[in-house]
């Protein structure tokens, strides 16, 4: 019995030791910053966001995911961002928890475009609950109060391009290829490859009320093949969207999310599996929540000249609106 749970112990630990080790989620333009530390700064203020991802329901010991995340630019240093990430991921009995922090820094190419970079550091844990394996011995001595426990450093890398309309971003996740130490065995993070992209096409030109948002994911990680997403929504006033996706020989998805008083966003999306999956699970539901606080401008002194001379501009042609008012009244009389 024993040698049999030990197997079945180092083959699942060997399966999430070579094979896609990373958090899988739908709602990327909500939360790029999961994927790419670049991203924050990209927005002057702060952001906080969680996380909900229940995936293949219907399967027991499914994979369960629950994130959490906060970053924000440095007053004095608006080009500056750090940030903090924690992911939490639920499959059977193997339990993996990933934080990480972050520093990314931008700079101006042009007056239109920005190109952004990001690190982070953290580690990740893996945790194996023996005593939760069903088995027909319940009495046997190895299933009592045993854990199994493995720890990595990590990091990763990013940038990301941008500008009003257009948004650009590579990234690699688990640099440091970290070795997980189980017993009897070692096992390894495998670097993980992003390149994302999308656009905002404006489709009424004069109120810009509407937006069609189309945008790309390719992932890869080896020995894996690299996988490919795409995914279009429709957004109305900045406020309202609705969306599908597709990810290649894996599912599609169709999401919808709103913005409360320029604060507050909630997104939903829901995966069908369009592979053999569809048999046995009823879909993956994902839900993310999003706080932001814009950052107050800063002027700079071409600013304040500028709003002077404004000022001044206004109150000349206010005191011309006057004399001419006043002349008429008189001409008037």
């Amino acid at each position: 019995m024993k040698i049999k749970l030990y197997i079945f112990i180092l083959m699942l630990c060997y399966s999430f030791s070579n094979a896609q080790q990373q958090t899988l989620f739908t709602n990327i333009t909500l939360h790029q910053y999961l994927y790419n530390p670049a991203y924050a700064g990209s927005s002057k203020g702060m952001q906080f966001n969680m996380g909900y991802r229940n995936q293949w329901t219907g399967f027991e010991g499914a994979p369960v995911t629950y994130m959490a995340s906060g970053y924000g630019t440095f007053k004095k240093r608006p080009n500056m961002a750090a940030g903090g990430l924690i992911i939490n991921d639920k499959s059977g009995l193997l339990s993996r928890t990933s934080f990480y922090g972050t520093y990314s820094y931008h700079v101006k190419i042009n007056k239109k475009v920005n190109l952004g970079f990001g690190v982070g550091v953290g580690a990740v844990q893996y945790n194996v609950k023996i005593y939760n394996a069903k088995t027909y011995d319940k009495d046997d001595e190895f299933l009592k109060n045993n854990i199994l426990n493995a720890n990595a450093f990590d990091a990763n890398a990013g940038l990301y391009l941008y500008s009003k309309n257009f948004f650009m971003g590579l990234s690699s996740q688990q640099l440091t290829k970290g070795k997980i130490y189980w017993q009897n065995t070692i096992g390894r993070l495998t670097p993980h490859l992003y390149g994302f992209m999308g656009y905002n096409f404006v489709l009424d030109k004069k109120k810009k009320e509407w937006v069609l948002q189309p945008s790309m994911l390719i992932r890869y990680n080896n020995p894996a093949p690299y996988q490919l997403e795409f995914n279009l929504k429709c957004i109305y006033k900045e406020m309202f969207w609705v969306g599908g996706g597709y990810r290649i020989g894996a599912s599609a998805s169709a999401m919808f999310g709103a913005t409360i008083s320029k604060q507050f966003t909630v997104g939903y999306s829901y995966d069908y599996a369009t592979t053999a999956l569809q048999k046995y699970s009823s879909g993956s539901h994902e839900i993310i929540l999003t706080y932001t606080k814009s950052a107050k401008k800063i002027k700079t002194v071409g600013d304040k000249i500028q709003d002077a001379d404004e000022e001044e501009l206004n109150n000349i042609d206010n005191s011309i609106k006057t004399n001419l008012k006043n002349k008429k009244n008189e001409e008037k009389k």
